[in-house]
Parts: structure tokens; sequence; C-alpha cells
């Protein structure tokens, strides 16, 4: 029997990546392309859907092309993108929301924070849908962000025919269908009635097949037919290309399968992902959401508003910064792989029984970008406590590992959040860019106290969003 093979489209916060990959799982070829991103002012980050698209497709050409898989095996095709806001017209083309007026920056990102007052006007109603949002609105949740369009870019606002999430628009693209997402925000103001698509499709539900045009854009031009899945928000596909994995016999999470299992995708941001068959409504974190994964089971969603980008903006703060990249580069190896290398050697020169022991009197609070979960608070700034004079490498390294520690606390206190309310989790999934990191992995295991699983395909989100194609094709 011939192999199917299906096509994983994946939009994060700074680019689009493609992979094909094959009925068993395994990820044949992929490809990346950065994705610019627009900061108009402060706290405002947008894009362009029209770059976006374009980037897609290119990554699926090259990616389909490296596979050498015939395309008239493709059978399907998945989609996850950030939760960002696309305006577009009725002809589906972009409708600019930046105060620049520039056409193409018709996107507010997910990490965009000027709705922060709209988000604590719409908290202030005690609206009954904030049972599901962890007691708050959050600035990056599209509702508050369509309040900020309503109120202050009124002519943007009039002139929008679509309201639609980043994950829906790729499916619109794909397909010309503007069927939603099952569990995006759907419950707003009757002045928003435009948000969203028609009838809601359920993650990999079939809503299409690729037209002819978007099939050469790709490069799968006599490919036959390629149906399109019911898209993800990244974070959700990363949760789905991890969670129901196989453990040995001996693990926690081999007992209980989904109960006590978290996915936590960690990147730019993080998402801590868990799912029940039953509600379980925490405060400060997003959910329960209904068969927003899996049909019939709820997820609830916390997170983290700034990891990676939290690391890397506490490094450019220290002096040495430039010297440690010159020093990496010359060592041919990254600049965490480099501090990971020297933290070792200072535990090791201070007879100290583990690195974790460098920091005992620095501390950071990472919320440089408020705090997403379980705080839930937008307006809480960072800290650090203890940090001297000292501009030397050891200064860096033991700041850099202090807060990577404080990242992993912030998992820590969402986890135990969910267990005070109902879950269990004793088991954490990784997927996203910090799980290259080694330091940072064995910190997330000591700090929570749980097991650590790494996937075998090291791009699970990828993964998860090809899953949404053979599910769509009818399964593998």
């Amino acid at each position: 029997m011939t192999d199917r093979y299906f096509i994983g489209v994946d939009v994060g916060t700074s680019s689009a990546r493609a992979a094909v990959c094959d009925s068993r799982g395994k990820l044949l070829a992929s490809a990346t392309a950065p994705i610019t991103i627009y900061e108009p002012k402060a706290s405002y980050y947008e894009q362009s859907s029209e770059e976006i698209w374009a980037k897609c497709c290119q990554c699926v050409r090259i990616a389909v092309r490296d596979s050498r898989v015939p395309v008239t095996d493709i059978k399907g095709i998945g989609f996850d993108a950030t939760c960002s806001l696309v305006a577009l017209d009725e002809m589906l083309e972009p409708v600019s929301v930046s105060p620049s007026n520039e056409r193409q920056q018709n996107v507010i990102m997910w990490m965009d924070h000027r709705a922060t007052a709209e988000a604590q006007i719409m908290t202030n109603t005690g609206h009954a849908v904030l049972r599901n949002t962890g007691g708050k609105i959050s600035p990056e949740m599209s509702a508050a962000k369509l309040l900020w369009l309503h109120t202050h870019n009124p002519t943007s606002f009039t002139h929008t025919a679509h309201f639609i999430e980043l994950p829906d628009f790729l499916t619109a693209k794909a397909t010309g269908s503007l069927r939603r997402s099952v569990g995006l925000e759907g419950v707003v103001e009757e002045k928003f009635k435009r948000f969203g698509g028609s009838e809601p499709c359920l993650p990999g539900e079939s809503i299409g097949v690729l037209g002819e045009e978007v099939k050469r854009s790709m490069g799968l031009e006599g490919s036959g037919e390629v149906a399109v899945g019911g898209s993800l928000i990244d974070a959700y596909s990363g949760a789905l290309g991890t969670l129901g994995v196989s453990l040995h016999s001996n693990s926690p999470a081999s007992v209980n399968s989904l109960s006590n299992r978290m996915a936590v995708i960690c990147g730019t941001s993080s998402c801590h992902i868990a799912v029940a068959p039953e509600q379980h409504f925490v405060p400060g974190v997003w959910g329960p959401y209904a068969s927003v994964l899996l049909k019939d089971f709820h997820c609830a969603e916390g997170g983290q508003s700034a990891t990676g980008k939290s690391l890397d903006f506490a490094l450019s703060l220290h002096p040495y910064f430039p010297t440690l990249q010159t020093l990496a580069s010359k060592s041919n190896t990254s600049i965490y792989s480099y501090l990971n290398n020297h933290l070792q050697h200072l535990a090791k020169e201070r007879n100290l029984p583990s690195e974790a022991f460098l920091t005992k009197d620095l501390h950071v609070s990472p919320d440089f970008h408020g705090n997403r979960s379980p705080f839930a608070d937008p307006n809480v700034r960072g800290a650090i406590v203890g940090l001297g004079l000292d501009a030397s490498l050891d200064a860096l390294a033991t700041f850099y590992l202090a807060t990577i520690q404080a990242l992993v606390y912030g998992t820590r206190h969402i986890i135990s959040t969910l267990n005070e309310n109902g879950y269990k989790i004793d088991t954490l999934f990784l997927s996203g860019g910090l799980t290259k990191n080694a330091l940072f992995v064995k910190t997330m295991a000591d700090g929570t106290g749980c097991e650590v699983v790494l996937p075998r395909e090291e791009d699970a989100v990828l993964l998860g969003s090809a899953m949404l194609g053979a599910a769509a094709a009818g399964g593998l």
C-alpha cells in the first residue's frame, strides 16, 4: 500500500514553518521563514496577514521539495498559529489596525497589550463568561482588542467585515471557508458579531480541500485532493503532538492517561495545557474550554506572557553580554550552551553539589510583560533582587540561571494552582524552542518536582498540525 503523507504548517510569533510528515509521525523535511513584527508604539505589536500567508506557501514549497515525496501521495494539511487577531474586508483583503494606517499591518499580535484598559473594563462587568477565563479578561484576548478598535480606531472597525483569529485566517485562505475553530472567543457584545466565522468546526474536522491556485503557490500541482483540517492555536497543536504518547509502565503518567498530564509549550512565551473529561474552574487560568483540543474533553490553559523573550531580555541587560556573544561565536556554540558549560565549571570550582546553589543570593521575578497565570495581571512587572556591580562572566551566568529558575517557578505556581482546583498534574510534556536548552529542561524537572517528557520528534507543534491534516484526510 502506498504511504500517505501530510503537511503541517505552524505560524509562531516570529516565523512561519512547514513540514511533511509520514503516516507514522516522522517529520521528513521542514522549512522556516521569518515574519516581520511591526512595533509602531510601546506595547503595540502588529503583523501582515499577506506576508504570513506568502511565507506559509513558501515553506510548504520548500518542505515538499526537500521531502522528495510524490505530491500525489500528500493527502492532508493542517494549520496552527498564534491567537492573533486579523482584520479583513468583504473580499478578505487586509484592513489596517495600526496607528500608521498601513494597509498591510492588519494583524494585532497575541502579545500586543494596547487593550489593557479595555480588558479591565470587561473584567469589571462581572459577566458570566468570565468564569471561563479565570475570572478576568486579558489584553492578549481578541475580545479586548475588539473593544480597543471600536473605541480608538472606529474607521478600522467600521471597514472590517471579518475579524478572525490567525489560525482560521489560514484555513480561510486555503479553502475559502470561514468556518472558525471551536473554543475561540465567540461570546462578545452584540456590536462584535463580525468576530469569528460561520459554523464552528472541531480540530482536524475536514472543512474543504486546497484550491488549485493555493496548490500552485505551495508547489502541489497535480496532487489531487488535499484535505484541510480545522485549525488550532499553536500551543494546542503542541499539546496534540505530545500528550497522547505511551510511556513506560513505571512512569506516573502511564497510570491515569490524560488526567495527570500537562503540555508545556515553551518558546517566546509559554502555554500550559491540561485536559480533563470534567470541568474545573481555576482562578487565573483560562478555560475550561470544551472540545477545543479533543471532543468532549475540557482544556485549561495557563501561561507565561514571556519566557524565551524574558530570558533574551534579561541577558541583554548585562554589561558582559556583548563579550559573551563574541566568546560563543568563537567557540562555535550558542550563548546558552556556553553559559550552561560555564555554570557547571563554577559549581565544581566552588564545591557545590549543583549549579542551582549558585543563585542563593540572587532572585528574579520574570514578569517583564505582565503575568498571564495565575495572577492574570498584565500590569505586574519584573524585578531583580541581589544584583551587584559585578560585570564578569560569572555574574552574567548566575543572572541567567536565576532567570531560568524564576521562569520554572512560574510554571510550578501554575501547576499548584491547577492541582488545588481539581487537577493532579505530575508529568510535563515539553515542546518548543526552550526544550533545546538542557539546563532549562533539567531545572524544570528539579523546580517543579514533576516527571519531564521530551518528544522523540523535536518539533511537536508541526507534528500536531500535520495530525490535523491526517484527521481531515480520514485518518492514518
